[in-house]
């Protein structure tokens, strides 16, 4: 088991009776942030976070991940289970910025 493994086996479980739908005020998850900025495109390794976190919260939980605005950014930083969000710096183009997110949701 990885050191990753080790500790979200240890913190996502204090996390679970927090989540909304255990009545607490948690109401999504985010499992990665800006991901796809480093051009991995491991796909094994974001199925491997869906997994433990689907493992430890249950498959009710919302989850998400948060890249840059390109193609490649969302490309490379989330994969089917993920709800893919943008984050984007003073003088973007909003509007841009989340028609990209769109163009790229599973």
């Amino acid at each position: 088991s990885s050191d990753l493994d080790k500790w979200m086996g240890v913190f996502l479980p204090k996390m679970k009776p927090f989540l909304y739908e255990n009545g607490g005020p948690i109401i999504t998850v985010q499992a990665e942030n800006e991901y796809g900025s480093y051009f991995q495109c491991d796909y094994n390794y974001l199925r491997h976070l869906r997994m433990l976190f689907q493992h430890h919260l249950g498959k009710r939980t919302v989850l998400l991940t948060t890249d840059g605005s390109s193609d490649q950014d969302l490309r490379c930083g989330s994969i089917q289970g993920f709800y893919a969000t943008v984050d984007f710096g003073p003088g973007s183009n909003v509007t841009k910025c989340f028609l990209t997110q769109r163009s790229e949701e599973h």
